[in-house]
């Protein structure tokens, strides 16, 4: 059967629905002889006759009336999947999953998402947080269009690209001791306090685990440990000493009315990392929210301890898209 194609089942459908091998022939603007081939070489195919022909009329035979309603069925399944890529195509239609930080979520894709909602009400999006490995699986295995988070190493499964980094900073209440510290904050000065940190499967921990200037400061005086930020929120805004946290991530914690102070010497950033798939293309609807993500970073407010890290065109070189515009501005001052 593999010289019958859309074509020949174009051409019965035509002859079927008008009786006559010189109305289908008009139907569907092709000579008369190309109508007679195409039906043709769909008998000889199938080996069975599928029209009674005379001077009158042209019927179906039984063979021919069995196979109507399939072909028939099989045009309009076609036709409806090509309408669905192309909605898809349009971004009339279509979904998007992304695995990122909490933060980056909140600060970053929750405005993107308010755009491409409003450009694209049909595309169906789904965030979830993620840590660094778990951002990782989630891409690798398909489960994810892309996904923002940091990396520690090379994934040679994955493509990536810097997008942003974060300063880390103090985060305590008001009336912790640290607010009468004078002058600059220094990661020495928070050694005699207790600090509460996140568990050690979260990046934000992991990448000050492995800062050998200060990792030794905090062992003795860690007295807390929590999994998430919702929870360090807690014990911080009840006095339970203090935390060190990259600025993104340090938002949502100010808001409650913690405060937020840079730590230098040595000043350390966090690395935010938009990762997809090796070699995989973003769909239409990955693509309008990567742009949309990519209009919220050049959105955000002024602010010294966030940086972003890359150009449109290389965002346009990582997920191979069209020109995304103009160069990102810088957001650090």
């Amino acid at each position: 059967m593999a010289n019958i194609t859309l074509k020949h089942i174009r051409a019965f459908i035509a002859v079927a629905a008008e009786g006559s091998f010189t109305k289908a022939a008009d139907s569907l603007h092709v000579t008369q002889s190309t109508l007679t081939s195409s039906i043709k070489v769909l008998e000889d195919e199938v080996g069975l006759q599928m029209f009674d022909r005379s001077t009158r009329s042209v019927v179906l035979t039984r063979q021919g009336s069995i196979f109507l309603p399939a072909a028939q069925r099989l045009l309009r399944d076609l036709d409806d999947v090509l309408d669905d890529l192309r909605m898809v195509a349009e971004r009339e239609r279509g979904s998007v999953v992304v695995c990122a930080a909490g933060s980056f979520i909140t600060y970053v894709l929750t405005p993107a998402l308010m755009d491409l909602a409003h450009r694209y009400p049909g595309i169906n999006t789904r965030f979830t947080e993620g840590t660094t490995q778990s951002v990782a699986q989630q891409v690798m295995a398909g489960e994810a269009d892309f996904g923002v988070t940091t990396l520690f190493e090379p994934i040679p499964e994955l493509d990536t690209a810097l997008l942003l980094t974060d300063a880390y900073g103090a985060v305590y209440c008001a009336d912790h001791s640290l607010n009468t510290e004078p002058g600059s904050l220094v990661w020495s000065k928070l050694a005699r306090h207790t600090m509460v940190r996140l568990s050690k499967a979260n990046g934000i921990r992991i990448l000050l685990d492995q800062e050998p200037k200060i990792a030794g400061f905090f062992n003795k005086n860690t007295a807390y440990e929590v999994s998430g930020v919702a929870s360090l929120q807690a014990l911080l805004r009840r006095g339970f000493g203090f935390s060190a946290l990259p600025a993104l991530a340090a938002k949502s914690l100010v808001v409650e009315g913690l405060r937020f102070r840079l730590l230098s010497r040595p000043g350390i950033r966090r690395k935010l990392y938009v990762v997809k798939k090796k070699g995989r293309s973003l769909s239409p609807a990955a693509v309008a929210l990567f742009r949309a993500m990519i209009d919220a970073l050049e959105s955000m407010a002024p602010d010294e301890a966030v940086e972003i890290a890359f150009t449109r065109d290389e965002m346009q070189a990582f997920c191979g898209i069209q020109a995304l515009g103009n160069s990102v501005r810088a957001v650090s001052k």
